[in-house]
């Protein structure tokens, strides 16, 4: 089974070649540093991948040519430049140095070869771009950091951690919580007295017509049908729509005419992108005011949840959610414990940077992506992602950065010496779960190999979890008692 990024195995003893240069097909290992738990290889590529990558990166800087509408003599607009003019624009060492990225696959594929047991991705020490000669042979020097040695203090290591945790308790608040919030999808209306003005957490029912708003704040063109329609029932709460909707028709009475001027939200990809951000005119022509409450916990609210469902079978239902939800918190809490037991008692010698850097970045850009959901502009992200801040951050984030690792690490130690797997089938069937969900919704389908190795580590840990637990001692506490 692979570690990760672990792809075979070697006793970690120095190696050598009989050939002074590489080869397609067979890398040489120059040097292995024991201390550093780092070796250094020259590998080499194929006549057809390099050609294939410089063919990519040239049409990427042509790319860059169009988006800063560059103007050549002799060329029109858009046409593709050869390699001469791209390296008189941007250099030819440019040009040629993101080859080095876009053959990352392939230099880990060479990489592999070497019959060395190594985690994390290849780095590139030369890529000798004076050399580079697209659609001939290439060499490159790599350094890739080797599996570490893990070790587990204790008695008997990993199978024997002990842990106290304080179990989630089931109590009459949480499944009350569960009721109400079943209640509040089954919501009943009532209609209102004609002189009544909605208010929130009322549900209007309208006629809607949007338009475009023009530059002098007039109407313009009739916006696209999937922004009107008639007998609408639109809930008025706060968030739930584009913003001003809700706040322009809070206090609307039934048979009054509503003009609303909203700006659609921002949205780069998926369903609205087309109207993102455009500021538009809503007349809405309210027919109905109607006040929502909660129905009574009976057979008759069974019945709307299910054809033919009792009060007894939902609340058998209800009873089992809530005790499969204790559990999974349970699990949750008992992981937690046997986590932070088992870094306890872990070693690791050489915490492969490789790893480290890429986890650092990961989490690095999804923080960044938080900022950006929560408003922040392209220029504060631009700012935020500087270099000087990166490096900040990887200081400030590093301790935590090596605990995640370190628990990595240990759990594909654990995965392969206990004959954990995750199958193929396992992977698929939650992968085409996710599938169907975006959608479901209208979002693009996710990235498979991307969500697949994600699917895959998670069901991984899930089951070493499991493994530990099954040899652990576990003491469970019960909550104290609220006063």
């Amino acid at each position: 089974m692979n570690k990760g990024y672990l792809h075979s195995t070697s006793d970690g003893t120095d190696a050598t070649s009989l050939s002074p240069e590489p080869f397609p097909g067979s890398p040489i290992v120059k040097r292995v540093d024991k201390e550093l738990n780092v070796a250094y290889m020259k590998i080499a590529l194929t006549g057809a991948q390099t050609q294939k990558a410089f063919n990519e990166a040239c049409d990427i800087f042509n790319v860059e040519v169009k988006k800063k509408d560059l103007k050549v003599p002799g060329f029109r607009a858009g046409t593709k430049l050869p390699a001469a003019y791209l390296y008189q624009i941007f250099g030819e060492d440019q040009v040629k140095s993101i080859c080095a990225n876009l053959l990352s696959q392939e230099i880990q594929d060479e990489c592999e070869r070497t019959g060395l047991m190594f985690v994390g991705k290849g780095r590139v020490t030369n890529f000798y771009g004076n050399k580079f000669d697209a659609g001939k042979p290439h060499a490159i020097d790599i350094e890739c950091d080797l599996w570490p040695k893990i070790t587990y203090g204790g008695e008997k290591g990993y199978k024997g951690l002990e842990i106290t945790v304080e179990s989630s308790k089931i109590d009459s608040e949480k499944y009350e919580q569960v009721k109400n919030s079943i209640r509040g999808r089954y919501k009943i209306t009532a209609d209102t007295a004609s002189d009544y003005s909605a208010q929130l957490g009322d549900v209007i029912v309208a006629n809607m017509q949007g338009f475009m708003k023009t530059s002098s704040g007039g109407k313009g063109d009739p916006l696209p049908a999937v922004a009107t329609g008639d007998d609408l029932e639109i809930t008025l709460e706060e968030g739930k729509f584009m913003e001003g909707m809700i706040e322009g028709l809070v206090g609307a009475k039934a048979g009054e005419m509503k003009t609303i001027s909203v700006q659609f939200p921002k949205r780069d990809k998926g369903p609205g992108a087309a109207l993102s951000g455009k500021d538009a005119i809503f007349e809405v022509n309210v027919s109905a005011v109607k006040k929502q409450a909660l129905p009574e916990w009976n057979e008759e609210l069974a019945g709307r949840i299910r054809e033919g469902m009792s009060l007894e079978a939902l609340e058998k239902e209800l009873e089992d959610a809530v005790k499969g939800e204790n559990e999974s918190e349970n699990d949750s809490i008992r992981n937690d414990a046997l986590a932070n037991a088992l870094l306890d008692i872990v070693t690791v010698d050489n915490l492969p940077e490789s790893i480290m850097e890429e986890q650092t970045l990961s989490r690095f850009q999804t923080m960044l992506m938080d900022f950006k959901e929560q408003g922040s502009t392209d220029a504060q992200l631009d700012e935020m992602s500087s270099p000087e801040n990166y490096e900040k951050y990887k200081e400030v984030s590093r301790k935590n950065v090596e605990k995640v690792v370190k628990l990595s690490l240990a759990f594909r130690d654990i995965a392969e010496k206990e004959k954990v797997e995750v199958t193929a089938n396992e992977v698929a069937d939650q992968y085409n779960m996710i599938v169907a969900q975006a959608k479901q919704k209208g979002e693009p389908v996710p990235d498979k190999a991307r969500v697949s190795q994600e699917i895959q580590d998670v069901l991984l840990r899930k089951k070493v979890f499991d493994v530990l637990a099954a040899t652990a001692k576990v003491n469970w506490t019960e909550a104290p008692a609220e006063e």
